[in-house]
């Protein structure tokens, strides 16, 4: 195994050095795993373009092959030590960033404090790149946008209501009743890139209308601070409350737009118990999130 892992870390650090240290090996050592892995492999699988290691056409083929091994010993390690209770479990999930910051925190929070021993690992991706962490193993859970991943077997949690999020500075600031979606279009819109699917930009082009994208950020706190200094207004699911944390007004849009999320699992036979305790967590309390 600590070949195939060697092979890993010498492409993610773009160092031999780099993957000895990490793996407590000498640089020598660390290149004769290699030379052995093409030897097993009976192909080149590294080569070394521009001071950069890169994978050969056939190292392509195999390394997806290679990771989903690695993950796939780390999952039987991580099930070996829960049952022989070795080691304080890791729940591993990849979500997309404004999940991550917005219900994550409270979810964690409240799940630890029952269960004091549950370390996380939280992976941020987009919609596209999650299901392939959960299919790799990189992670046990995956939410998402449900619509965005209609291949994937999702099961629901919430649908969401996305508002807009506008400078207080704006005239239309001082509306009560919903934003109509072409009021917006005569400002700058900051847009939260989440993956290549967004509910706002496809509820703009439903109604006919063309937003003037002025900046596309991928951090939701960012966004917000953009929006805070008058840049744009943005459109993301947001707590009403955060108008009293920021210089910003948040309203309805007319249409309503929503986003539906959803909890995805590669296969509950090899999810550690502590992983399966928490996916259940959510499903009991995804209703009381915003």
């Amino acid at each position: 195994m600590n070949k195939y892992l060697a092979l890993k870390l010498v492409l993610e650090h773009q160092s031999i050095t780099k993957a000895a240290n990490i793996m407590g090996y000498s640089q020598p050592a660390i290149s004769q795993m290699l030379n052995s892995l093409e030897q097993e492999f009976g192909f080149p699988v590294l080569s070394k373009q521009r001071q950069h290691l890169k994978l050969t056409k056939e190292g392509q083929a195999i390394y997806p092959f290679v990771v989903k091994l690695i993950n796939d010993h780390q999952a039987l390690l991580d099930k070996q030590h829960e049952i022989t209770d070795q080691a304080n479990r890791l729940i591993r999930i990849a979500t997309i960033p404004s999940i991550s910051q917005q219900w994550l925190p409270e979810l964690i929070s409240a799940f630890q404090f029952q269960n004091p021993n549950v370390d996380f690992s939280i992976i941020q991706g987009d919609n596209v790149s999650i299901p392939q962490l959960v299919e790799n193993g990189d992670a046990e859970l995956g939410i998402l946008n449900q619509d965005a991943a209609p291949d994937c077997e999702c099961e629901f949690l919430q649908e969401q209501t996305l508002k807009a999020v506008i400078p207080q500075k704006y005239p239309i600031a001082a509306q009560v009743s919903d934003l109509k979606l072409a009021e917006l279009t005569s400002y700058p819109y900051i847009l939260l890139e989440e993956g290549l699917h967004s509910e706002s930009l496809n509820q703009f082009r439903a109604a006919g209308l063309k937003p003037h994208i002025k900046m596309r950020l991928h951090d939701r706190f960012s966004t917000l601070l953009m929006v805070e200094q008058g840049l744009g207004y943005t459109i993301m699911p947001v707590d009403q409350s955060l108008e009293d944390q920021h210089q910003i007004r948040i309203l309805k849009t007319n249409p309503k737009i929503t986003r539906k999320i959803g909890i995805i699992t590669k296969n509950e036979i090899i999810m550690t118990s502590a992983a399966e305790k928490f996916k259940a967590f959510i499903q009991k309390h995804a209703h009381e999130l915003t």
